[in-house]
């Protein structure tokens, strides 16, 4: 029997949709709930109560959900595991945020993302996940919105001198499910985090690289990538580049390549669309 069971909320967002494949696929107990449910939830007695919250960046409403979610862990003495983002830190071209970096944004979201995250930290466990450009080529990310583009236009103008690192949505989900495993078992592993994918990339090299994989399986034949120096295409909102060897040092996850990330989410998208 396993000793903690996972209620997902945000099952109906892309990290929340991979993690509870990744559950599945290893036989642990776990519930799927939307972020905005107004079902009434009755906790099982059997395992160690986990709420893994995993809000989407494009939908700005979810952060609002929070505090019911909380307050109902708080009654349970439920762990609480929340995904934030990297978007907590001002952009900067050159070099990596420290994970004991202090400096944060005056964006919007930034501000809504550390706000939630203050909160999760009353509770008595929890764990915060700060991930990179997330993406699984769904509605909302960079990833899809550069193969819509594609399709409409033969020829795309990119930044080609911002990078940031993509950071595969699935893969985010693996790495939270291996910290329940371990925090499951420990109470000295509470705290945040930060994960992103490996080697940081431009515009450019990232819609090549989805250009790339894409035409695997339809046909791009026409279409023309090309480097402009201003105003080119890039994230809406780009997230700071990050450190993660605390990640490494206290759970012993390694870093992962964004670029096997994106040929088995863009395979997995056009088996989808079948």
């Amino acid at each position: 029997m396993n000793s903690f069971y996972s209620y997902v909320i945000g099952a109906d967002r892309p990290i929340g949709q991979h993690l509870i494949k990744a559950l599945a696929a290893e036989n642990y107990l776990y519930k799927g709930l939307a972020i905005e449910s107004q079902e009434r939830v009755t906790l099982q007695s059997s395992g160690q109560p986990f709420f893994i919250i995993t809000p989407s960046l494009f939908a700005a409403a979810d952060l609002n959900e929070l505090e019911n979610w909380l307050e109902l862990a708080e009654d349970n003495d439920a762990a609480v595991v929340f995904v934030s983002s990297t978007a907590v830190y001002p952009y900067e071209k050159d070099g990596r945020i420290s994970e004991a970096t202090e400096v944060f944004s005056e964006q919007a979201i930034a501000k809504g993302l550390l706000a939630a995250e203050a909160r999760v930290r009353q509770t008595r466990r929890h764990l915060i996940l700060r991930v990179g450009q997330q993406f699984s080529v769904s509605s909302g990310d960079f990833a899809h919105a550069l193969l819509t583009q594609l399709r409409q236009d033969q020829s795309l103008s990119l930044d080609d001198q911002l990078p940031f690192s993509p950071t595969p949505e699935d893969d985010i989900a693996s790495v939270l499910l291996a910290m329940l495993k371990q925090a499951d078992c420990s109470d000295d592993l509470w705290g945040t985090y930060h994960f992103n994918g490996v080697e940081p990339v431009t515009s450019y090299a990232f819609a090549e690289a989805l250009l790339s994989e894409a035409s695997q399986y339809e046909d791009f034949t026409e279409v023309r990538l090309e480097i402009v120096a201003e105003e080119g295409v890039r994230p809406a909102l780009m997230t700071a580049n990050s450190e993660v060897e605390q990640l490494f040092h206290t759970f012993g996850i390694k870093k992962k390549p964004w670029r096997t990330g994106l040929s088995r989410l863009v395979r997995g998208y056009f088996r989808a669309a079948d």
